[in-house]
């Protein structure tokens, strides 16, 4: 389509909430538990189920940013491949524009279990945007190795926590019931051996495994004013809360010199698809053993 459905109503005809409703808040919580003495701003910019045209997608960054001028950290879920390695035309004026700024780009590197670049992302390995731009991918609940859907490559420099993570979902009178709205998988269809995502909680995406069986009857759960999500989407704000709380910490005023001097000073380390990586976990997160299934199980 091509104007798009801006989702405006945050339930369904059920009272169920909608794809994606939240997420903001969600984010939002998750920086200000990692870096509570934080201005946080949130803008509902993609207010189409996190979706937008490509050739829309830079000018609706440059008007989150002109409504209240540009941030020292710059947190953002979202993006897309292109099969190219040189950038997307999208958002090439935006990403110009930020290079003369001094706006720290945080970005989620996707999650499609794929090396392929995700922009804009994946500009952290292009020359000239070293300092720029820092692209996160995400840890599974052990956070000592990757999470299955993460993307993945050279150009992702770091990884954070991003498998069932809590935060806050706030604004609502009572309690709302989520139902978990992608496809659910009898294995990992990235191949991991791992209780992960593809296949727990059930979902009811169109791709779930099974359909009309009662084994792929989703799960229905109550937010009680939190919410538990996962993706790279929420490992990054955890990244952008470390590196904004590292600035207070520091009096440092540069955010592009706060995210260096972490990274540098970072000892940590985890697994993902074979290679060592860098991780940043913060103080306040609690990693959650994972159980590991048998081959085909």
């Amino acid at each position: 389509h091509t104007q798009g459905d801006a989702q405006i109503k945050e339930t369904d005809d059920n009272g169920i909430l909608q794809q994606y409703v939240g997420h903001g808040t969600f984010i939002a919580g998750l920086v200000a538990a990692v870096a509570p003495n934080t201005d946080l701003t949130v803008r509902n910019t993609l207010n189409d189920a996190g979706a937008i045209l490509e050739s829309e997608f830079g000018d609706k960054l440059f008007e989150a940013v002109d409504k209240s001028g540009w941030p020292d950290i710059l947190s953002l879920s979202a993006g897309t491949p292109n099969g190219r390695t040189d950038g997307l035309l999208g958002v090439q004026a935006f990403m110009e524009e930020l290079r003369t700024q001094r706006t720290l780009l945080v970005a989620a590197a996707g999650n499609n279990g794929s090396a392929t670049p995700f922009w804009p992302a994946a500009y952290a390995d292009l020359p000239g945007y070293e300092n720029t731009v820092l692209s996160v991918g995400a840890l599974r609940s052990d956070g000592e190795f990757g999470a299955c859907f993460s993307n993945h490559g050279a150009w992702v420099k770091v990884y954070a926590p991003g498998e069932r993570l809590t935060s806050s979902l706030t604004g609502f009178d009572a309690p709302i019931p989520y139902v978990y709205q992608h496809s659910t998988y009898e294995a990992c269809r990235y191949g991991f051996t791992y209780a992960c995502t593809c296949q727990n909680p059930r979902h009811t995406g169109v791709l779930s495994e099974e359909q009309g069986t009662t084994a792929s009857k989703p799960d229905q759960v109550m937010f009680e004013g939190f919410a538990q999500w996962s993706g790279t989407s929420f490992a990054t704000p955890v990244i952008a809360g470390m590196i904004a709380s590292h600035m207070v910490a520091h009096k440092e005023r540069d955010p592009r010199v706060a995210g260096r001097q972490l990274l540098a000073a970072n000892t940590e380390f985890a697994s993902v698809r074979g290679d060592r990586v860098p991780a940043l976990r913060p103080p306040t997160w609690r990693p959650v053993p994972v159980v590991t299934l048998a081959p085909g199980a």
